[in-house]
C-alpha cells in the first residue's frame, strides 16, 4: 500500500516518523477520517474544513492547500486500487528535541495520509448495536479532533470486550455527551430528532451535520439539546452517526431496550437516505 508521509510517497512498510515528532510524544496532532465510496470522498469539504479548524484551535497551520491534499488522496486511492475505503489524514505540530512548550521552536507541521480498503459495499440495512455508558474522563476540549484518544480507546475496548458496539460518555450531570467515536441521537415520541448541541462537550461531527441537513430536507424536526436517561427510556428509536458508521441503529443502552430491542424503520430510512445522497 502506498502512503504519504512528510512530503514523500512511500510504501507503508517504509513509512517512518521520527521519535521526536510531537504527535508521537505528546499527542500534539490533529486528524480526520474520510470515507471513499464509488469514486467519491464523502463529506470532503466538511472534513477538510474541520481539519483546519482543529489546527487553528491548537495554534498551528499547514501550508498545504486543500487542493494539494485532495490531489494526494486521489493518487493514493488510485494507486492502491481502492473502490471502497477510508483515508486517514494526520497533521502533527512537527519534529524537534522533546520539550513540553513549543514556544519559539522552529517547527514544520508533518502531514501523513494513509488509506485502508473496505472489502464489501456499504449496506443500507444493518443490525442494531448495544451500547453502554461511562463517565467522560476526557480533557475539556473534546470538540477539537486531536489524536489524544486514550480515554476513547479504553472505553471502546471495554465495550467490545463485553459485547457492546459503542461506549457513550456521560457528563457530570449524567447527560449523554457522545460516543467514543460517534455522535448519539434519539427519535422521541413526538417524532422529533434529538442530539446534543455543539456546546463544547462534543465533536462537531461532519456526518452529524449531514444528517441534520438530511432531516431538515425531509421536514423532520430536530432539536439540539442534552439527552437524559429518561429521554432514552421514552424514545422510539436511537442511533449513532460517524464517518465510519454512517447511521447505525442502537437497540439497547445499558439495560434499557429501545423499540423492544428491534431496529426501527426510521433509523434504516435515514441510513439509506444518507448513503443514496453519497452515491
Amino acid at each position: 500500500m502506498l502512503s504519504y508521509v512528510n512530503n514523500k510517497f512511500c510504501s507503508l512498510e517504509k513509512a517512518q516518523i521520527s521519535v521526536n515528532d510531537r504527535g508521537y510524544q505528546f499527542g500534539d496532532a490533529v486528524y480526520e477520517v474520510i470515507y471513499y465510496k464509488n469514486c467519491k470522498f464523502l463529506d470532503l469539504e466538511g472534513h477538510l474544513k474541520r481539519l483546519r479548524i482543529s489546527m487553528s484551535r491548537i495554534d498551528f497551520q499547514l501550508k498545504y492547500s486543500d487542493s494539494a491534499i485532495i490531489t494526494i488522496m486521489k493518487r493514493l486511492v488510485t494507486e492502491n486500487n481502492i473502490k471502497h475505503g477510508s483515508i486517514y489524514i494526520q497533521v502533527s505540530r512537527g519534529e524537534y528535541s522533546r520539550d513540553h512548550s513549543y514556544f519559539n521552536m522552529p517547527l514544520k507541521p508533518i502531514l501523513v495520509i494513509l488509506t485502508k480498503k473496505i472489502k464489501e459495499d456499504f449496506k443500507t440495512i444493518i443490525p442494531g448495536i448495544k451500547v453502554y455508558t461511562t463517565f467522560d474522563t476526557r480533557w475539556n476540549n473534546p470538540d477539537i479532533k486531536t489524536t489524544q484518544l486514550l480515554p476513547n480507546v479504553l472505553a471502546k475496548t471495554k465495550g467490545i470486550k463485553n459485547g457492546f458496539g459503542e461506549a457513550l460518555f456521560l457528563d457530570k450531570n449524567s447527560y449523554i455527551t457522545e460516543g467514543s467515536s460517534s455522535n448519539f441521537w434519539i427519535l422521541n415520541k413526538s417524532n422529533i430528532l434529538v442530539t446534543r448541541s455543539l456546546d463544547g462537550k462534543i465533536l462537531a461531527g461532519i456526518t452529524r451535520d449531514s444528517i441534520l441537513n438530511c432531516a431538515k430536507n425531509k421536514n423532520i424536526k430536530v432539536e439540539e439539546k442534552k439527552i437524559s436517561f429518561d429521554n432514552i427510556k421514552n424514545c422510539k428509536e436511537a442511533f449513532i452517526t460517524s464517518a465510519s458508521s454512517f447511521v447505525t441503529p442502537v437497540i439497547q443502552v445499558d439495560n434499557i431496550k429501545i423499540n423492544n430491542g428491534k431496529v426501527g424503520e426510521f433509523s434504516n430510512l435515514l441510513r439509506k437516505t444518507y448513503l443514496e445522497l453519497n452515491d
